[in-house]
């Protein structure tokens, strides 16, 4: 059995400064979308997800409340960034196919 795939990731660079905050923006710009980020080597970790307004934010742990938020059209926010915050976030268009959007890397200088 012989199974080949061709992948192809587009990446934005975003660097940012300890300390303070920064909003990501969906490729998708819709009101519901769901946020992750990937620190290697570990797994996927879910973040957040958006239903169009920012009191109906579902957090996919309690610990994640106080760092991150929802921006205008599904954006994220991350409050006082630190170098735990580094890693590929991707938002999730949200229906029967998920689309999954570029990544976007965030790195100090």
């Amino acid at each position: 059995l012989f199974v080949w795939s061709q992948t192809t990731e587009a990446l934005t660079d975003q660097q940012v400064v300890l300390g303070q905050s920064v909003t990501l923006a969906c490729e998708y710009r819709l009101k519901g979308v769901i946020w992750f980020v990937m620190k290697l080597p570990a797994r996927p970790e879910m973040i957040l997800r958006t239903f169009g307004s920012k009191e109906e934010v579902e957090y996919y742990d309690e610990k994640f409340r106080e760092k991150y938020s929802e921006g205008d059209r599904s954006q994220l926010v991350i409050n006082n960034v630190s170098d735990d915050d580094l890693g590929i976030y991707y938002c999730i268009k949200p229906g029967f196919a998920l689309q999954i959007s570029d990544g976007i890397r965030l790195h100090t200088a």
